[in-house]
């Protein structure tokens, strides 16, 4: 039976047991029974209650912690954080960029050039249709004219016979 005791290995599981281990925060119980959707657009209201002044309180938090086992506590807000600073970053990388520079440039010609090109449509369009109009309203008149008046007969119109033929 002597064999089969050894004090060493309970001395080994007590070691163990007070060994300086860094404990996370235990994950919820109740399982998240939200959509992909549902949870990205809460973590978005979470980033755009991030402002300014909860990154200031955040980094004096961080300043004021003595213990490295009460990071733990403030790790969400902190990944929180640098999520939307890089975000930041990125977007102000993206807006600094000269390709960037150039496509909103061209935008802005392509789209000054557009107006003016509709403008130049437009243009087109109302003095066709002014010419279409004039024409149809001179013929309606000429013939008017030349219907009511007899100074205004034609010379050859003798030899037209407007009337129809009856069978």
């Amino acid at each position: 039976m002597a064999g089969r005791f050894d004090p060493s290995s309970i001395l080994n599981g007590f070691n163990a047991m007070t060994e300086n281990r860094s404990y996370e925060v235990p994950s919820s119980i109740v399982p998240d029974k939200r959509t992909r959707a549902e949870v990205r657009e809460d973590f978005e209201k979470k980033l755009k209650a991030l402002d300014k002044d909860a990154i200031e309180e955040l980094k004096n938090k961080i300043l004021d912690i003595h213990e490295a086992d009460d990071f733990i506590y403030l790790k969400k807000d902190i990944e929180d954080s640098l999520v939307k600073f890089i975000r930041y970053y990125d977007h102000f990388e993206d807006l600094n960029s000269d390709e960037s520079r150039k496509v909103a440039l061209k935008e802005k010609e392509l789209k000054l050039d557009a107006r003016y090109d509709w403008r130049e449509k437009a243009r087109l369009f109302f003095f066709r249709v002014l010419a279409s109009a004039l024409l149809v309203v001179t013929l309606f008149v000429i013939g008017y004219v030349e219907h009511e008046y007899e100074w205004a007969k034609l010379p050859m119109s003798k030899y037209l016979n407007t009337s129809a033929k009856l069978p």
